[in-house]
């Protein structure tokens, strides 16, 4: 057993699609509280979360039906073969699409934020040329997916043989779209961090939204792993007994078991980059957490007992005393301000030195 297994592919496919839930409630709310309008971003996003739902589910339903999660051992029978190749044929399609809104989600959101009112900066040109690499790698590796093998896509879950003989490369297809995707990812990683640096942000403020654009960074790992894995397979073929992936062994005719670790890190790799991915827009809720209201509430703390103790020898005096206190300990609760009108404080700050990138 590995710790691919029915347990751990279940997990991930019930954890990722309620935390794609909640991310995708927590930035709606954000649009419709501080921006008021539907940005290129705040559409693409919609199809990015419904693919990674319905991934999770397609997860949890194979794990239970052990078309995933499995062994498949001591060799693979025509029934499962049919089974795990029309799930994989299903699976890698989503998957192009899943990621490709998720990227392109990241880079309209750049745009938004960075653009400001300049035409034909340097972050224009990138930015635009980066949106151009991942619409064409989503088209070229989705055609590849869908017509791997021509017009009959069954040949591909006949039989191992058949993939391998009638169908193009497919193992070194994958292989290659993980890697132009970690490219990819790469690229977005960098983007913000050049422009945010030539920011009219104080150093502070600027160290606050490098942080939060890093974190794109464990979509990176995640990409990176699942490349790993397809590279892996591909040097290894089949000219040994076992496969060696990612740490884990695993007999060559056990077919289950080695896409189930590729399907694992792939949808590991579509769960972490959605989160990234609405991860800026819903970090301008941070800003509605007052320190200082808190503290000032826990500092008070002590005087409400003190109050409360005293209640039972004078009871009127007391109770209009408390009301007073309680006005003023209180006092200091967040009113968020109306920002319909206005835009948000970091995205002003942001486009008011984009214009100088």
């Amino acid at each position: 057993m590995t710790y691919v297994n029915k347990e751990s592919v279940t997990a991930i496919g019930i954890i990722f699609p309620v935390l794609t839930t909640i991310s995708l409630a927590v930035r709606t709310y954000g649009c419709r509280s501080f921006s008021g309008k539907l940005e290129i971003d705040d559409i693409l996003v919609v199809p990015a979360a419904l693919l990674t739902i319905a991934a999770g589910v397609a997860m949890v339903i194979g794990a239970q039906m052990q078309i995933i999660g499995d062994h498949s051992l001591p060799a693979i029978t025509a029934k499962e073969q049919h089974q795990l190749g029309k799930f994989e044929y299903a699976f890698w399609i989503g998957h192009v699409l899943d990621i490709g809104f998720i990227k392109l989600t990241l880079l309209f959101l750049f745009r938004r934020v960075f653009k400001g009112h300049a035409y034909r900066t340097p972050f224009d040109y990138a930015n635009w040329t980066l949106i151009i690499l991942v619409l064409t790698w989503t088209v070229v590796f989705l055609c590849f997916e869908i017509f791997a093998c021509g017009i009959h896509p069954s040949v591909s879950w006949a039989s191992l043989t058949s993939l391998r003989t009638q169908c193009v490369d497919t193992f070194s297809m994958q292989t290659g779209c993980a890697a132009f995707s970690w490219v990819l990812d790469i690229a977005i990683l960098v983007e913000p961090l050049f422009v945010i640096s030539s920011l009219n942000m104080s150093l502070r403020r600027k160290l606050q939204v490098s942080v939060v654009f890093l974190l794109s960074t464990f979509a990176v790992v995640a990409g990176l792993l699942r490349m790993i894995v397809w590279i892996q397979i591909q040097v290894q073929g089949t000219k040994h007994q076992y496969d060696h992936v990612l740490g884990t062994i695993l007999p060559l005719i056990d077919q289950e078991g080695i896409v189930s670790i590729v399907l694992f890190w792939t949808y590991i790799e579509i769960g972490v980059g959605f989160q990234v991915a609405c991860l800026p827009p819903c970090a301008r809720h941070l800003d509605e957490v007052s320190l200082t209201g808190v503290m000032s509430r826990l500092r008070s703390l002590p005087s409400v007992l003190s109050l409360s103790k005293r209640s039972g020898s004078s009871r009127s005096d007391t109770s209009k005393g408390n009301t007073e206190g309680s006005q003023r300990i209180w006092a200091s609760t967040y009113q968020p301000k109306d920002s319909s009108d206005q835009p948000y404080d970091d995205e002003y700050e942001l486009i008011q030195g984009s214009n100088r990138v």
